[in-house]
C-alpha cells in the first residue's frame, strides 16, 4: 500500500485528526443537543451497574487500522496508525445480560505526530430469556450504552490542529462520556466531560474507563428523559441492532432491510442498504520501511452497507462491514470501512491471529453470529 508523503506530515496530521474524529461519532452516534430535563438519577445509576458487572464467554477480536485519502484517482494510505477491538459477551452474574464492546482509535506511537484520537462503547442488553446465538428478535427488553471518546470540538483541520497544540501547551486534556438507558416505554441519558492531565490514549482504556463512569455516577448534570408511546419501542440499542442486521444478511434475507433504535434519548434507523457478495479479499498491510505486516486472503464474504440515519434532522452516517459467511469467519467483521467524504476512508482489518490465539480469549461459540 502506498504511504501519505513524508514532506507533507502537517496536512496528513490534520486530515487524519478530522477523521479519526468523525470516526468516533459513529460509535457514539452523538445527536445533536435539544431541552433536557431533570429527572430521577436512580435509573442512571442502575444502569452504571450494569456497565460495572463482570463478563464471561468472551469472544474478542483485534484490529490494525489504516487511514487513506483519494488522491484523484487512487488511494494512498498509511497502515498501523491505530487500532483496536470487538468484544462480545455475557455476564457472569446473570444469563439474561448480553455485552458488546468496542474500541477504535489512533495509537501515538505510531499515528503522525502522535495524534490521540480514541472512541470507546459499552453496550449491555437485557434479553427475556438466556442469551442465544443468534438471539431471538425483538427479545431486548432493556439497554445500556456508554460511550467514552478523547474529545475535539474543532469542526475543520486548522481548528483541530490548535486544539492538539493547546493540549500541549497546558497538559489539559478532555475526554467524554455519555449513558444512554432505553426500555420500550422511555429513554434517558446524560453526557458528561473529563478534564485530566494525563492524555490517555487507547492503551490506558481500563485505566481511563473507571474515572468516567465515577465521574457519571456522581455528576448533577440533568438527565435527558423521553417517554413518548409513538417513538421506537424497540429497546436494542445501536450495536445490538448492527449485529440483528448482520445475522438477517447471513439468514439470506434481501436488503434493504431497517431497525429503529434510540440514542441519547433520540430516535435513529439502522438500514442495512446493501448486500454484496464478495468472493475473495486480499488484504496487505505494511509497517516502516515497507516491512510487511500482514498478507493474508479471505473467501465467500458479505459486504454489508450501512446508514444510520437521525430521525429529527435527516443526518446520515454510513460505514461498511466485510463478514465471513461459513466456518469459523461465519458471522466475524473482518474489515471495517467508515468513509466520511470522498477523500478520506479509515479501515480497520482483523488481525487473523487473534481467531487462533487463547490468549485473546476468543470463544467461537459466543462469536458475532
Amino acid at each position: 500500500m502506498n504511504t501519505f508523503r513524508e514532506e507533507k506530515p502537517l496536512g496528513m496530521i490534520r486530515k487524519l485528526g478530522c477523521g479519526l474524529f468523525a470516526f468516533f461519532l459513529l460509535i457514539f452516534i452523538v445527536s445533536p443537543a435539544s431541552t433536557s430535563g431533570l429527572a430521577d438519577r436512580q435509573p442512571i445509576v442502575e444502569a452504571l451497574q450494569w456497565v460495572r458487572a463482570p463478563l464471561r464467554d468472551i469472544t474478542r477480536y483485534d484490529y490494525i487500522m489504516t487511514a487513506r485519502l483519494r488522491l484523484i484517482f487512487f488511494w494512498a494510505g498509511k497502515d498501523d496508525v491505530g487500532g483496536g477491538y470487538i468484544r462480545r459477551g455475557i455476564s457472569s452474574e446473570d444469563s439474561h445480560q448480553e455485552f458488546f464492546q468496542v474500541l477504535f482509535g489512533s495509537d501515538p506511537q505510531k499515528a503522525p505526530r502522535a495524534i490521540n484520537r480514541w472512541g470507546a462503547g459499552t453496550e449491555v442488553a437485557w434479553h427475556k430469556d438466556p442469551v442465544a446465538f443468534p438471539p431471538r428478535e425483538d427479545d431486548v427488553t432493556s439497554s445500556v450504552f456508554f460511550g467514552f471518546m478523547k474529545s475535539s470540538s474543532g469542526k475543520s483541520a486548522t481548528e483541530m490542529q490548535k486544539e492538539l497544540k493547546k493540549e500541549q501547551e497546558q497538559g489539559q486534556h478532555a475526554f467524554t462520556g455519555i449513558l444512554s438507558r432505553v426500555e420500550v416505554s422511555r429513554a434517558l441519558s446524560t453526557i458528561v466531560s473529563l478534564q485530566s492531565d494525563t492524555d490517555f490514549n487507547l492503551h490506558q482504556y481500563d485505566v481511563a474507563e473507571p474515572l468516567m463512569l465515577d465521574r457519571i455516577a456522581h455528576s448533577d448534570r440533568p438527565v435527558r428523559a423521553r417517554e413518548d408511546s409513538g417513538r421506537c419501542s424497540r429497546a436494542a440499542s445501536f450495536l445490538a441492532t448492527v449485529a440483528e442486521l448482520m445475522n438477517a444478511a447471513l439468514a439470506g434475507n434481501s436488503a434493504p432491510l431497517s431497525r429503529c433504535y434510540v440514542h441519547d434519548a433520540q430516535e435513529n434507523t439502522l438500514t442495512l442498504e446493501r448486500v454484496t457478495p464478495v468472493g475473495d479479499l486480499r488484504v496487505q498491510l505494511h509497517g516502516p520501511k515497507n516491512a510487511v505486516l500482514l498478507d493474508t486472503s479471505y473467501s465467500n464474504l458479505l459486504q454489508l452497507d450501512y446508514a444510520s440515519t437521525h430521525k429529527l434532522t435527516g443526518k446520515r452516517v454510513e460505514f461498511s462491514l466485510m463478514v465471513g459467511r461459513q466456518g469459523n469467519l461465519r458471522g466475524v467483521p473482518i474489515q471495517i470501512r467508515y468513509q466520511p467524504n470522498w477523500w478520506f476512508q479509515i479501515v480497520l482489518n482483523l488481525r487473523p491471529d487473534t481467531l487462533a490465539n487463547p490468549n485473546s480469549n476468543t470463544v467461537p461459540d459466543v462469536a458475532f453470529r
